[in-house]
């Protein structure tokens, strides 16, 4: 899967920087982010007077970026910002709104976006799942001194004030990188405050909203988060993914993992039948251009994901009653595998999140059953728990 070598935009070779802005079409952007900075890129499109953003990044650097770019868009009639969803690398710039020379400006999320927006309670909340099956401070196999250093913080705190709050605590200090997060709460409306429509693409169906003068397509897609919306623009038959096509996934515990399986398989018979000609997503330094290329991409994310949770059950099959680790451990003597290989080299630090967190999500969604101690569980095949 060619994204993650950072290819850049539109040229083979050449790497582009962090709040580079890519033209291209001649009224399309992207603003470029960064791995492992965990700062994904933002989409600039303009339609006549109308000019829309689809995320905003985190930091100084693409805002900066993001701003140049519309300013030098100069009025407009009307300007629309859309995320794809409410993660905090994706939200933390929204108020450049105010910034724009626009009559009127627009704000959407999903409405199961708004309880994210507090990213310290969400990760709170995430993390205390993921601490009923194993311990994440000792998933990260790189930079472990910092990340056992945050278990002992959380452990003790965990004693005087609980471990919800104690992972809080530890939370706002980690999320201190996408700091200022200027989510604009007070320009949002919901993309359920209009009735959406049954949509179809090249004979695929969806649910969703069009915006503008059939400018904008926005798509139910509810698979890397419970927000989750991609965005089609007709003019260009360009898709624009945000997380759906982030490389690791179940990425979260509310991810849902059969869920993007069943987009990213749309999406593909929508490249297949030549209706994307162009996809960008939040975290690859890549377009994708062509029936081709796009159907390779998608076609990789599904092989390979399916493979991976092949592996895992064939390691149950063979080791039944395994913990987190344990099963990280078999993974690792499989390295002559490319998939297993290759998701080993996306954990991080090369990406946010540890392969450990993956296969815990990944094993209570395909249904493996649990026993043991918090933290310590042991996961088994369902008839091994009913005997």
């Amino acid at each position: 899967m060619g994204g993650t070598n950072y290819r850049s935009f539109g040229r083979r070779g050449g790497a582009f920087m962090l709040g580079d802005v890519i033209e291209l079409t001649s009224n399309l952007w992207v603003v470029v982010g960064d791995l492992p900075a965990d700062i994904p890129n933002a989409v600039v499109y303009r339609q006549d007077d109308r000019l829309y953003l689809m995320d905003t990044g985190a930091g100084p650097t693409i805002r900066a970026s993001i701003i140049q770019v519309l300013q030098k868009m100069g009025p407009v009639q009307s300007f629309t910002l859309l995320n794809s969803h409410a993660h905090v690398d994706h939200v933390s710039n929204n108020d450049v709104i105010h910034m724009t020379q626009a009559s009127e400006t627009y704000h959407y999320l999903s409405e199961a976006g708004l309880a994210l927006l507090d990213p310290v309670s969400s990760f709170a909340d995430q993390f205390c799942w993921l601490s009923t099956y194993y311990d994440p401070a000792k998933g990260f196999q790189a930079h472990r001194v910092r990340w056992r250093f945050l278990g002992a913080l959380r452990d003790i705190l965990t004693v005087f004030i609980g471990e919800r709050r104690a992972l809080r605590m530890v939370f706002s200090i980690y999320l201190r990188k996408f700091q200022p997060l200027r989510p604009s709460l007070e320009t949002i409306r919901t993309y359920e405050s209009s009735p959406s429509q049954s949509l179809a693409i090249a004979g695929v169906p969806w649910k969703g909203w069009v915006l503008g003068e059939n400018d904008v397509w926005v798509l139910e897609a509810r698979g890397h988060s419970p927000d989750e919306v991609l965005f089609y623009l007709p003019q260009h038959r360009m898709l624009y993914t945000g997380d759906l096509t982030f490389p690791l996934f179940p990425t979260f515990p509310n991810s849902d993992g059969m869920r993007t399986r069943d987009v990213l398989r749309n999406c593909n018979a929508m490249a297949d039948a030549g209706a994307i000609s162009l996809l960008v997503d939040g975290h690859h330094h890549q377009v994708y251009r062509g029936k081709q290329e796009v159907v390779a991409f998608l076609g990789t994310l599904l092989t390979e994901h399916e493979h991976f949770q092949a592996v895992l059950r064939k390691i149950l099959e063979e080791h039944d009653g395994l913990t987190v680790s344990e099963v990280y451990f078999h993974l690792r003597q499989l390295q002559e595998d490319p998939v297993v290989q290759h998701y080993l080299s996306l954990e991080f630090p090369h990406l946010p999140m540890p392969l450990q967190q993956i296969i815990a999500v990944s094993l209570v969604q395909m249904g493996y059953e649990t026993k043991g101690p918090r933290r310590k569980k042991r996961f088994y095949r369902p008839s091994r728990m009913s005997n």
